[in-house]
């Protein structure tokens, strides 16, 4: 089973995570799994609890059978980092291949990741962007320019599949993806200033976020 790993703070979860991660699992993965961080050492939280983050997830993806939530980084606790994710799942999932979804702007500092030239031995990774840079294979190029030094040479490109491919033999997409422009921090916003989140995000994560008194 090809199965995608889809980490982030979530907070909210809106239309635009779940679009992409449903237009990733129709053309690569039979299904993602949503992993909610626990406390991220690079973004400013603003004080919900991991566990509702979690419930919202789970309230906007019940009726997708291709989705889950797991509480992986909620359940080991302290700052979530995506090398000690993959580790775990790799144990559980081990007949499995697994895929990493990044946005463009975190690959993009992957040099700075925890282990960040290990990663690319353990795991396939999917590089998603909403705009500017197209799917073809002259921007697929420019990935290599953020991979740890020590990568860069050993990297192959992969013109037929549109993809790189590691000294290890994992794979390294980019995919293009619908642009929606929906910001977590402007939700918050708008729940703050009494504006309507309607169409921004499920119906009922709205009513789960009112009925919580969450922002």
């Amino acid at each position: 089973m090809k199965i995608g790993i889809f980490g982030g703070t979530f907070n909210p979860v809106h239309f635009g995570h779940l679009r992409a991660a449903e237009e990733i699992a129709q053309n690569f993965l039979d299904k993602v799994i949503f992993i909610p961080t626990n406390i991220t050492s690079n973004k400013k939280m603003s004080g919900i609890d991991p566990e509702k983050r979690m419930e919202m997830l789970n309230t906007a993806i019940k009726n997708n059978k291709k989705f889950e939530v797991s509480d992986i980084e909620i359940k080991r606790g302290g700052l979530s980092y995506s090398y000690d994710t993959i580790v775990q799942l790799k144990k559980i999932y081990k007949s499995d291949e697994l895929y990493f979804i990044a946005g463009i702007d975190a690959y993009s500092d992957v040099k700075n990741w925890k282990n960040g030239a290990e990663i690319f031995d353990k795991i396939n990774f999917i590089v998603v962007n909403r705009s500017g840079m197209k799917s073809d294979s002259k921007n697929l190029v420019k990935l290599i320019s953020f991979l740890p030094d020590n990568l860069k040479e050993r990297i192959k490109v992969d013109y037929s599949e549109n993809r790189l491919v590691t000294p290890e033999n994992k794979y390294i997409y980019f995919f293009k993806i619908t642009r929606l422009d929906i910001s977590s921090t402007v939700i918050r916003n708008n729940f703050k200033n009494n504006i309507s989140n309607l169409f921004l995000l499920p119906n009922e994560v709205i009513n789960y976020i009112i009925n919580n008194k969450l922002y």
